[in-house]
């Protein structure tokens, strides 16, 4: 069937097309009669209107690509729902796409530019220079949330203070009695992975600790956290507290460590993540953890690219959020 035109509309009703455009234009001006007439052909038609067409001519779509990779971690798809909400709520609309990892992303980002996008949204993933300089040879502001330090390369960002919540772990941990850390990280190029680590470890130090043990386990599965778990409680001296970069790493790091290394968690090893997924505070985990503030990062994130749009020419603004520690039963009560 032929898909119905406003020109269909215009000789139904007896008004000019531009009559038509005006009553589905917020704010613009039409007569109660011409707006009544043009409506009531549009609903015997079924016209819709091309809300493509339309935004192409104002120049600007309110469409927001939204690049997005992990989707197997449960973070990001909380991250997401509130994103979504956040960006509707400023009348722009989410055109999503799933990213692998850092070298994929600088080959999505010149398609999702083809969609006319007004500006991106990135997520859990390290945007390049190379990317920020194809993005601004199109006027398209950019915005990652999940990551910091990226206002040296002009853009904007949201994330945790992680520096702080790793620094706050360590003390949770020295206050209950352990004394032998251990972080566990599943990427290591990232800055917010590495000051995460980075504000453990230097507490830890501050605090008159040994050198914090570092495991790199290169992916951040449940898998991936049995496999650390494996490595560090398989050598002496193994550490007794145990800071994960994530929830799902903290889980296959728990569950090794009870089942294949039969450690008493949190008697003989306490173990803690980061996110606060749903999986956390279920049976039988009851993990500690870090909660990450993670609707208002993502409405800070939707309003960041609001400015960067109206402004055309604004700077990079990085924002830092504080974390809540949630104690549950992976750590020795107080």
């Amino acid at each position: 069937m032929r898909r119905v035109t406003a020109g269909d509309v215009a000789r139904a009703a007896g008004v000019s097309e531009s009559a038509v455009s005006r009553t589905f234009t917020p704010g613009a001006s039409a007569s109660a009669r011409t707006r009544e007439r043009v409506l009531k052909a549009a609903e015997q038609l079924g016209y819709r209107p091309n809300f493509i067409a339309r935004s192409l001519r104002a120049r600007r779509t309110n469409l927001v690509g939204v690049l997005i990779t992990d989707f197997e971690n449960p973070w990001p798809q909380m991250a997401l729902r509130h994103l979504v909400s956040a960006l509707q709520a400023r009348g722009f609309h989410a055109l999503l796409f799933d990213v692998e990892d850092a070298d994929s992303l600088a080959g999505i980002v010149p398609l999702v530019l083809q969609y006319q996008v007004d500006g991106l949204i990135v997520g859990a993933a390290d945007v390049s220079a190379a990317i920020v300089e194809t993005c601004s040879a199109t006027g398209t502001p950019i915005v990652a949330f999940g990551r910091h330090g990226r206002r040296r390369l002009g853009i904007s960002s949201v994330a945790s203070d992680d520096a702080a919540a790793g620094a706050g772990v360590a003390d949770l941990l020295f206050e209950r009695g352990y004394r032998r850390f251990a972080y566990v990280a599943g990427e290591g190029g990232s800055l917010t992975w590495n000051s995460r680590g980075r504000g453990f470890a230097r507490r830890a130090a501050a605090l008159g600790l040994d050198p914090v043990q570092r495991h790199l386990s290169g992916e951040t599965s449940y898998e991936a956290g049995g496999r650390a778990a494996a490595r560090l409680l398989g050598r002496l001296p193994r550490p007794d507290a145990v800071f994960c970069q994530n929830d799902v790493l903290a889980l296959g790091f728990l569950d090794g460590a009870r089942d294949d290394f039969g450690l008493d968690v949190p008697a003989d090893l306490a173990v803690v993540g980061f996110d606060d997924i749903p999986a956390a505070g279920h049976r039988p985990y009851r993990l500690t953890t870090v909660r990450q503030p993670v609707d208002e990062m993502m409405d800070a994130t939707a309003e960041l690219l609001a400015r960067r749009l109206e402004e055309a020419a604004g700077q990079g603004e990085e924002r830092l959020l504080p974390t809540c520690l949630v104690e549950r039963a992976t750590v020795r009560p107080g």
